[in-house]
């Protein structure tokens, strides 16, 4: 276990004291049956809050982006997103393995796509030998380029898009209002015209674990029967609901805290011999960096930062990650900085 500055993931909150009571005084049921209140009122919460009719509670991310696609998609259907997006990068294979769909990557190294570019990928599939187009999914904000995110014009020129190829849109918004602190629309207008949107609880929001998936009625019967059938059914779930209610009520204005966490640990980071920044201005709570020297290699960087009590995440060859959350105060990102300075100085 590490006891240390985690800046590996905002996945990496732990719960507060006022979380933990929250969640050790929560009415529970069998959710199963529809019948555990807590989790009722977070799934009308959420439902309401991002402008769909219903949210269904789920233990992650993962499987309700993976629910998404099932209930969107027929095999053998063609699915868009970023080349390095979440979907095809950190889930296993899911949309190939679940859905059975093809997965049609469009190459940005931002994460943010153009009308232009969905169109041509789609004429290149107008032809009887390939499946049909069927869905588009956005990620905002955008996990491996360093939580970048849509703006509103994007997203209304990708919605139109969509529209127009008659694509299903799904949302991958495991830090949905991360994006929404940033560009100040709200986390409804940001969902609105998505056939299906799914945001996390256990990043920015704080939570142990969970994530839900919202959509409208019609997709009801198939939502449920897909949780069933993936093994995300649960029982007195309203243990971890009720974190889920306490981090709508208090952890969501708090997220600018964390992007200014970020925007002064690139700062920091960016005097230091060594080490080169990717983006200096980081847009939300995550920093990417390189080791560029030669004195020593970049695993034996990566030790020595944890040895010393600070970690990252590295996630491609010589691309580390460093991610801001709840857990990291302004004093860890001085107390970060000077550890990496020492590193330097030792070298």
């Amino acid at each position: 276990m590490f006891n240390g500055i985690d800046l590996s993931s905002d996945t990496a909150t732990k719960p507060t004291q006022a979380m933990l009571e929250a969640m050790m005084t929560a009415e529970v049921g069998d959710e199963q049956k529809g019948e555990d209140p807590t989790t009722n009122t977070l799934e009308a919460l959420v439902a309401d809050k991002l402008g769909f009719n219903n949210a269904i509670f789920l233990p992650s991310a993962t499987m309700a982006n993976q629910i998404a696609i099932q209930c969107l998609c027929n095999p053998g259907d063609q699915l868009f997103a970023a080349s390095s997006s979440h979907l095809f990068q950190a889930e296993s294979g899911g949309p190939a393995i679940h859905a059975k769909v093809m997965c049609k990557p469009i190459f940005t190294t931002s994460g943010i796509y153009t009308a232009d570019e969905v169109k041509e990928e789609c004429l290149q599939t107008k032809s009887l030998k390939q499946t049909s187009p069927k869905l588009l999914s956005v990620e905002n904000t955008f996990n491996f380029s360093g939580g970048t995110v849509w703006n509103k014009k994007q997203l209304q020129e990708i919605i139109q898009c969509a529209k127009e190829l008659q694509l299903k849109t799904h949302l991958d918004g495991a830090r949905l209002f991360n994006a929404s602190i940033k560009t100040g629309v709200s986390a409804k207008d940001i969902c609105s015209d998505f056939d299906t949107v799914t945001v996390c609880l256990s990043k920015g929001l704080g939570c142990p674990i969970g994530a839900l998936l919202a959509y409208n009625k019609m997709h009801e019967e198939k939502i449920r029967h897909l949780k069933n059938l993936m093994g995300g059914a649960m029982r007195q779930s309203g243990i971890l609901a009720a974190a889920g209610i306490y981090s709508f009520e208090h952890n969501i204005k708090r997220l600018a805290e964390d992007h200014t966490n970020a925007a002064l640990l690139a700062n920091g980071l960016s005097g230091i011999s060594g080490i080169k920044v990717l983006n200096p201005e980081p847009e939300t709570n995550m920093v990417l960096f390189q080791w560029i020297s030669t004195e020593i290699s970049i695993n034996e960087f990566h030790q020595k930062c944890v040895k010393m009590g600070v970690r990252f995440s590295e996630i491609s060859n010589n691309r580390f990650r460093a991610v801001t959350h709840l857990d990291i105060s302004e004093s860890d990102i001085h107390r970060t900085v000077e550890i990496i300075k020492t590193i330097v100085q030792k070298i």
